[in-house]
């Protein structure tokens, strides 16, 4: 992402030189201290909005508050890793209005440096724009808008309650006997993931090709990752507009916690939400399927009498 990321992520550095030099911590405020400094060096940098650069900021300050929290209670966490430009996936502006404009009229973006830029949306944006993201994912770039004071739409009552079993043969199993197969969309695509992932092995590295290459395997990723997104959403939309009621497992359970061999790992792996949170080192691991769909249904169990949309 030219011009948006690159100031934020160097910033970042002397966080790790002044603590292995002078014991010295650096905070959020000193780095934006810093990029003052650093836009007035250099103009070019001057050109990209102040606050969405500032918001960079505060993510990485967010994650070595994180890292030092795990450490103190006597984890063993990861170092907070300093993401390469193609490892930089979003830029966020904390305030519409300011270094970006929301259009809905004419359904544009105006972004600080770069213009209007026409977004294709797929619903109608409702409410007060508060905060604007732009994300990339391989070769597609998405406009994440978040909304206040967004019209409330409440489903009608059903007067119905049910159960769920989440498994792995049949993906779930309802108190009224319905069974919904595990339709195993990393199994469907494991052939055209593998053959991907061996032309990119093939390739030199730094070069144009394989930076082709590493697109192809990250679009095969994204497609298996968006079907089982898709499924989940609308499995649990499904059930939430059936059901007044719905009981289902803790995922985060204890008896849930131990996977039986690396066959049974991977089998619950590819049935997972693509948003459930990946486990940390050291700890326990969820099973991630019920972890999935739990978090889809409550997810949208909290807009049951919300919204309609």
């Amino acid at each position: 992402m030219p011009g948006l990321s690159p100031a934020p992520i160097q910033l970042g550095s002397p966080r790790a030189q002044d603590w292995e030099t002078d014991k010295k911590t650096v905070s959020y405020g000193d780095q934006s201290g810093q990029l003052k400094g650093c836009r007035a060096a250099d103009p070019a940098m001057g050109t990209w909005s102040f606050s969405s650069q500032q918001a960079t900021l505060r993510r990485l300050d967010k994650a070595f508050a994180a890292f030092f929290r795990r450490v103190k209670r006597g984890e063993d966490p990861d170092y907070p890793r300093f993401k390469a430009e193609h490892r930089f996936g979003s830029v966020e502006w904390p305030k519409d209005g300011d270094g970006c404009r929301w259009h809905p009229e004419t359904s544009r973006i105006y972004l600080k440096g770069i213009g209007h830029v026409k977004v294709t949306g797929h619903r109608l944006v409702e409410g007060k724009v508060k905060t604007v993201a732009v994300k990339k994912q391989g070769q597609h770039w998405y406009l994440v808008l978040s909304c206040d004071k967004v019209p409330t739409k409440p489903l009608p009552e059903t007067g119905r309650q049910t159960g769920i079993d989440l498994g792995i043969v049949s993906f779930l199993t309802t108190s009224d006997g319905e069974h919904v197969s595990n339709p195993r969309w990393a199994r469907t695509g494991a052939e055209r993931l593998a053959a991907a992932q061996r032309v990119l092995g093939r390739k030199k590295n730094g070069s144009k090709n394989r930076r082709a290459a590493r697109q192809t395997v990250v679009s095969r990723h994204r497609k298996v990752a968006n079907q089982r997104l898709d499924f989940h959403h609308k499995r649990a939309r499904k059930l939430v507009t059936a059901y007044d009621l719905i009981v289902f497992e803790d995922p985060t359970s204890e008896r849930w916690c131990g996977l039986e061999g690396p066959n049974l790992t991977r089998t619950i792996l590819v049935s997972s939400c693509p948003t459930a949170p990946p486990p940390r080192r050291g700890s326990t691991v969820p099973s991630p399927t019920r972890a999935g769909l739990a978090s889809c249904l409550s997810c949208v169990l909290k807009r049951k009498r919300l919204s309609a949309s």
